[in-house]
């Protein structure tokens, strides 16, 4: 047990003002060195076939158990002591995670949305309804777990918007104290200029996302609304007499009225005005 006693002295006195993630995983490396960490991970104890339900722990299992116990509570103050005296390892570790834990920040910047999309009930005329709502709220996130900058960068990370998604989910996997705020700034900086080149380079080759099928884009003519063709090219403008559109249709009847009509059938004509005078004069 002496052993045990210094061993613990190098563990900080948690009196829950402190940084419970450090001291924790301070306490882990305790359990872990007198293998029993196993009993504060998971509930150790097992029901016999004539009680299922009532669960007990073996003679062995009772004493690891109950060193584990020793081990935690010695790393606590005076006061908190005495809430888990009789309590097994396992409980006593799970009631400080919900007391003192630090959940993730992905929890947490969705927590703060809530808090930031939170509005009256128009219908509550007395406010407390809404008062009740909003303190719920207000639960979810435990302001003093977290220093003024850690707050503020969580803040920051649920402030950017869809198109920053990949930011939020990068540093989502961070601890809320761990949080840079230059970081973050960088990394929205970055993903923006990443867009920019993106819009640029889609605008020069004329190719345009829609619904992540990309698609060309052809002009569209500002005087018929047609795609294909501009409104200088368009041979609908002016009534069909702008530039070109004239010849074109007349070009066309010029060689049909005198190249297939008239000459075709003036060669008819003749040939048959002459055929008929050889016959006649043969005849004759």
């Amino acid at each position: 047990m002496a052993n045990d006693a210094e061993m613990m002295l190098e563990v900080e006195i948690f009196d829950g003002s402190g940084n419970f993630t450090d001291w924790s995983e301070q306490v882990i490396l305790a359990l872990r060195q007198k293998g029993v960490l196993d009993y504060v991970e998971s509930d150790m104890r097992a029901g016999t076939a004539e009680e299922p339900d009532k669960k007990k722990f073996s003679v062995a299992d009772s004493k690891a158990d109950g060193l584990a116990v020793a081990i935690i509570l010695r790393c606590l103050s005076k006061s908190h002591r005495k809430r888990f005296i009789r309590s097994t390892a396992f409980e006593v570790w799970t009631e400080l995670h919900k007391l003192y834990g630090v959940p993730n920040t992905e929890d947490l910047v969705s927590n703060i949305l809530e808090l930031f999309s939170f509005r009256m009930d128009p219908d509550d005329k007395e406010g407390r309804a809404s008062a009740v709502q909003y303190s719920n709220l207000l639960e979810k996130i435990d302001f003093s777990t977290f220093s003024s900058s850690a707050m503020a960068n969580l803040m920051y990370l649920a402030s950017l918007n869809r198109h920053h998604d990949l930011v939020r989910l990068e540093f989502a996997k961070k601890k809320p104290n761990e949080l840079v705020f230059d970081e973050i700034f960088n990394a929205v900086c970055a993903l923006s200029d990443a867009h920019k080149k993106q819009r640029a380079y889609d605008e020069k080759i004329g190719v345009s996302s829609f619904g992540g099928v990309a698609r060309a884009q052809k002009p569209t003519c500002k005087h018929c609304g047609r795609f294909g063709h501009s409104a200088d090219n368009c041979w609908s403008r002016d009534n069909g007499k702008r530039n070109g559109g004239g010849n074109r249709n007349g070009g066309d009847g010029n060689r049909n009225h005198s190249g297939s009509g008239n000459n075709r059938n003036g060669g008819d004509s003749n040939r048959n005005q002459g055929g008929g005078k050889d016959r006649g004069t043969d005849r004759g």
